[in-house]
């Protein structure tokens, strides 16, 4: 038996999203007929010239480490992704290449966030991001979110939130579990707050592709003045249905990829190299995710018109991701209860949102076929109406 764990990772809660799927997937293997709105990953398999490009990786020998950083000819695809797309102004040198966006996150706070610091996260937030602020030592700052207002930041809430112990705002958009949007007005208004008092935001745009009814994604990074501020995170897993690849990139100034490199050094040393010769291939061809956003978009107008008429639950209309996130108060259930009674007396799963600091929410994931769209409606009808 050990003698110490480190407290910080004591006080860590599991991935309720995590092992809610878990569950999930151990029921289908079952031969249970479960409904699943809980994925957090495109039902979508990777697509075959992404796959190709890793068979001929592996057949050219390509299965030796990287640069730590990254293969240079994946951070020069990157950084003309983001000149081009993003209208940011970036060169290679400028990206960090991490397994997974989530280690790009964490990396990224790693970077500049010491023991004692405040972490301003909106609320509801994704559920990592309170368990790497406990890991870092770091005080995360919860500033809610209503929602009349949509569920986003109000820049006279953030002002009143930040303290001399400020050091990153995460922004998380479209958002995980809301599906909100951020326009360049409301961006441009936290920036100025964020260039007065001299805090970083960690833009998390790991969405970005999936974003509906003709909005455009700015990028924060892309705001005059907003560059050496900006830690942006990205990544492969949503836009290219690549979650088991593990790949994702750190996006910031000279001085701080500097840094945040040695962190890569001594923990990774690389991301796969497979998967990075994979996403080369991925950035050359745009036409994919134009084709997986416009059935997203389908089903989320499916969900949405099939959830709107049952009374006591309220779904919120997505602007992105493909999460829908619905207001379950009216039930009289907490989050919990409703996710775990909807899974045992009717087998659809969903995520309690109070693992994102909103009870009385769930989130449904919309990352599965109509038909099952179709059967989970019916099934949360029949659920809501029989409390």
């Amino acid at each position: 038996m050990l003698n110490k764990i480190n407290s910080n990772v004591e006080k860590l809660n599991k991935s309720a999203t995590l092992k809610i799927t878990a569950l999930t997937k151990k029921m289908v293997s079952q031969g249970k007929d479960v409904v699943n709105f809980a994925a957090g990953e495109p039902d979508f398999d990777t697509p075959d010239f992404i796959k190709q490009a890793a068979k001929i990786a592996i057949d050219k020998g390509f299965t030796k480490y990287t640069p730590s950083a990254g293969l240079p000819a994946l951070r020069e695809a990157i950084a003309k992704k983001l000149n081009d797309e993003n209208g940011m102004n970036v060169s290679a040198a400028n990206i960090i290449v991490t397994a997974g966006a989530k280690y790009a996150i964490y990396v990224g706070l790693l970077t500049v966030v010491e023991p004692g610091d405040e972490i301003i996260v909106p609320v509801p937030y994704w559920v990592s991001y309170p368990e790497m602020a406990a890991l870092l030592g770091a005080r995360m700052v919860n500033v809610a979110t209503r929602q009349e207002d949509g569920f986003k930041l109000k820049p006279s809430e953030l002002a009143k939130a930040v303290t001399s112990k400020t050091r990153v705002l995460i922004l998380n958009y479209p958002s995980n579990p809301t599906g909100v949007t951020y326009t360049k007005e409301e961006l441009e208004e936290i920036l100025k707050i964020a260039k007065k008092n001299n805090f970083y935001v960690l833009s998390d745009e790991i969405y970005e592709k999936l974003i509906y009814d003709g909005s455009d994604h700015v990028s924060f990074a892309s705001l005059p003045g907003a560059q050496d501020l900006t830690i942006t995170v990205n990544g492969f897993s949503k836009a290219f249905s690549m979650t088991g690849w593990r790949l994702g990139y750190l996006v910031a100034n000279d001085e701080f990829i500097g840094h945040a490199s040695k962190i890569i050094d001594h923990t990774t040393s690389c991301s796969c190299t497979i998967s990075q010769h994979a996403a080369i291939a991925a950035l050359a061809d745009i036409t994919w995710q134009a084709q997986i956003q416009k059935e997203f978009q389908n089903r989320r107008d499916l969900l949405y018109k099939g959830l709107s008429g049952i009374k006591n639950f309220k779904p919120m209309k997505s602007n992105g991701t493909f999460y829908m996130f619905c207001d379950v108060s009216g039930t009289g259930l907490s989050s919990f209860d409703f996710a775990s009674r909807l899974l045992e007396e009717k087998l659809v799963s969903c995520i309690p949102a109070d693992s994102f600091g909103a009870d009385g929410f769930v989130r449904l994931s919309f990352a599965t076929s109509s038909d099952q769209i179709n059967k989970g409606i019916i099934r949360i009808k029949e659920f809501v109406e029989s409390l």
